[in-house]
């Protein structure tokens, strides 16, 4: 079986959800990078890698359980309740930036990595006051 990349996430917790959902529906995946992540906060995540012939079906079943996730979240701004997942364009830099101790990770990674990589990333807007927000707000 050849497995491929479906996405990568920060910490444990949300990767095993997204294991358990997927082996539930009968797709086969695993996590790769588990322990290297969970002792060293690596800027790559967690790999939930997945068998190539179901990471079609992986994907939208992933979508639909985040898009109905994201409806059930109220706005710190207005209290209204739901948002929508918006994909943003950003610089590895800037990524990096972000995490702890991203600055020199920032830095060394400028060797290993091509000028102009940039990643996708998620932001959350407010279906009401369409207020931007970088991560879901708790």
């Amino acid at each position: 079986m050849k497995f491929v990349l479906l996405t990568t996430f920060g910490n444990y917790i949300e990767a095993s959800i997204a294991v358990s959902l997927l082996e539930e529906e009968g797709i086969v995946c695993h996590i790769e990078q588990e322990n290297i992540s969970t002792l060293m906060y690596m800027a790559s995540g967690m790999r939930l890698m997945v068998v190539e012939s179901q990471a079609e079906r992986a994907a939208e079943v992933i979508k639909k359980v985040e898009e109905e996730f994201v409806k059930t979240i109220h706005c710190p701004r207005c209290s209204y309740m739901g948002f929508t997942i918006k994909m943003v364009t950003e610089s590895h830099e800037s990524v990096l930036n972000k995490l702890p101790f991203g600055r020199i990770m920032s830095f060394m990674s400028k060797t290993f990595t091509k000028e102009g990589t940039t990643h996708d990333v998620k932001h959350y807007v407010c279906n009401n006051c369409q207020k931007e927000f970088e991560d879901l707000p708790s």
